[in-house]
């Protein structure tokens, strides 16, 4: 069971959130999530790999992926309409524990209108995949860093894909790092590179 704290709000307990990409960066959902106590739902599927959506660019490697009803609270018109013009986007969302999904929205929202229509309570479905499994997509192993002082390091680097696991040529797997050898000039930029746009993700809230 979640621990709770009686001093908190519900919103400072659970930490649900919903975010969409508009092109720059991710905005927060000018809505209040009132979609009750509900983590999403594994769904199996009976192939490796499924694009869930070539708009959203949201590719599920793996056996499973998740589903989720969220039901949002909007207070006016604009905040729905600003919402709605990116639906199709990617999105992500933090469950009632924290835990980061990033989807899409499927289906049609179910709309609804209160308080003389000023209010609208709009209930959609979600396809998602659980961000730390979407990130950790690099798993070649070097076979000669074993036992090297770095080898956490390296791994750590190769899982963010700031180093080269593949030939791009062929793309076979690159079996050996070779930790000792200098860096060439053109490998140190292609890293700083690759760098630059892993921080620039950072900073989009990716």
């Amino acid at each position: 069971m979640t621990q709770q704290n009686n001093l908190l709000s519900e919103d400072s307990v659970y930490k649900k959130k919903l975010f969409y990409d508009n092109g720059v960066h991710f905005n927060q959902v000018k809505a209040k999530l009132i979609t009750e106590y509900k983590p999403p739902t594994p769904y199996l599927k009976t192939h490796v790999n499924q694009t869930l959506a070539s708009s959203a660019g949201l590719v599920q490697n793996g056996t499973s992926h998740y589903n989720a009803t969220l039901t949002m609270l909007f207070y006016s018109k604009k905040e729905y309409a600003d919402w709605l013009q990116f639906i199709g986007s990617q999105h992500k969302y933090y469950d009632e524990k924290g835990t980061v999904y990033i989807g899409i929205v499927t289906g049609e929202p179910d709309i609804k209108t209160a308080e003389m229509e000023t209010k609208y309570i709009v209930t959609i479905g979600m396809s998602l995949v659980r961000k730390q499994d979407f990130e950790y997509k690099y798993m070649t192993e070097f076979i000669d860093i074993e036992n090297h002082w770095a080898n956490k390091y390296i791994d750590n680097m190769q899982q963010l894909g700031l180093i080269a696991t593949n030939w791009e040529a062929d793309g076979e797997s690159v079996v050996y790092f070779r930790p000792d050898e200098a860096a060439t000039r053109a490998e140190s930029i292609t890293f700083l590179m690759r760098t630059y746009r892993h921080v620039d993700k950072l900073l989009r809230g990716y």
